[in-house]
């Protein structure tokens, strides 16, 4: 006799109560903060080149001679401890996978333990494929347009000589500037960037590349319970790249450059996700040919409402404003 494929597989001492599953679950947590606890001391050993690793892209960028900088004795320790934490979660990170799969696999059908694998897996890789992209493309390209526009530009009134001089080529007029009456300091501009705000910066672009590319993954998921379709994504796309635009303006420091290296990504993910939605939306629509038809009905409706306008809306101007009597019904 075939096993039937569309129940759950229990576990093999029984259907656990709330009870059992709520002990499981705090056993499971348990071990997995023990597993990044231990995962963070191993890592605070490295934490000095781990911190150099992170900060790596910003020296490329500094000058010859520029360092970082602490307010505070205690600056260097914390800002340690926490690439030590990053180190551990990341190096915990199977550990913490396996814990999950084997609290909620026992309560998945054979069909979604087939499906759910495979999503975490692609979850972790597209997670660190965003992170190595800011680290090696945004990172080095924002740094080096943020420090050398400063270091470029400098605070001082030269454009004055320039506008004198440009006068007097191009007009019989004479402009002279006394230097001797107007004397205008050149300010030099150097960067004193501090270990913890480095930290927090490079730490908030990172996380944001990673949760970015993890956008065709979160379609895929909504696709597959039909909660979206490419149609609707691709209604959505001129909308979306004016979020792209805003998400980036407040991730990321005020500079075009890195704002266009994050809105840029964001709405690549988009169409990428829009065709891995056309995909599944195909793909089941093949199987369930009902479902094709009734998407197809729903798109034609829309667009009949945005050429020829809603029906309802007529029907309401022909509708009587006065409110209903009950005593007039009666009457007749």
């Amino acid at each position: 006799m075939e096993q039937d494929t569309n129940q759950p597989i229990p576990p093999a001492n029984g259907t656990l109560a709330f009870g059992d599953h709520l002990r499981e679950l705090v056993a499971r947590l348990r071990l997995s903060v023990v597993a990044v606890i231990v995962a963070s001391i191993v890592a605070y050993i490295f934490s000095q080149q781990l911190f150099d690793l992170l900060v790596r892209p910003l020296m490329k960028a500094f000058p010859a001679g520029e360092s970082l900088h602490f307010a505070s004795p205690v600056e260097p320790f914390f800002a340690y401890l926490t690439v030590a934490v990053i180190g551990g979660v990341i190096l915990s990170a199977p550990f913490l996978l396996y814990q999950v799969w084997a609290f909620v696999a026992p309560g998945l059908y054979p069909k979604e333990r087939r499906i759910a694998m495979p999503f975490m897996i692609f979850t972790v890789l597209f997670f660190f494929g965003g992170v190595l992209f800011g680290y090696f493309v945004v990172l080095p390209v924002g740094f080096k347009f943020l420090i050398g526009y400063a270091r470029n530009n400098p605070a001082n009134f030269s454009l004055i000589h320039q506008v004198a001089s440009w006068l007097s080529q191009w007009s019989s007029m004479t402009v002279s500037i006394d230097q001797t009456k107007l004397s205008i300091p050149v300010a030099a501009l150097e960067p004193t960037i501090m270990m913890k705000d480095y930290l927090g910066l490079a730490s908030k672009l990172l996380l944001a590349f990673g949760l970015i590319f993890e956008l065709p993954l979160f379609i895929y998921f909504l696709a597959r319970i039909g909660l979206v379709t490419h149609r609707h994504l691709i209604k959505f796309f001129r909308y979306f790249i004016v979020i792209a635009f805003f998400v980036a303006a407040i991730l990321t420091p005020p500079d075009v450059a890195t704002q266009v290296l994050m809105a840029v990504p964001l709405v690549v993910m988009y169409l990428a996700s829009t065709v891995v939605a056309y995909v599944v939306t195909r793909n089941r629509e093949k199987r369930q040919p009902e479902v094709a038809m009734s998407l197809d009905h729903e798109t034609s409706s829309d667009l009949d409402r945005e050429a020829f306008g809603d029906p309802l809306d007529d029907l309401e101007t022909d509708l009587p404003t006065e409110p209903w009597n009950d005593d007039d019904s009666s009457a007749s």
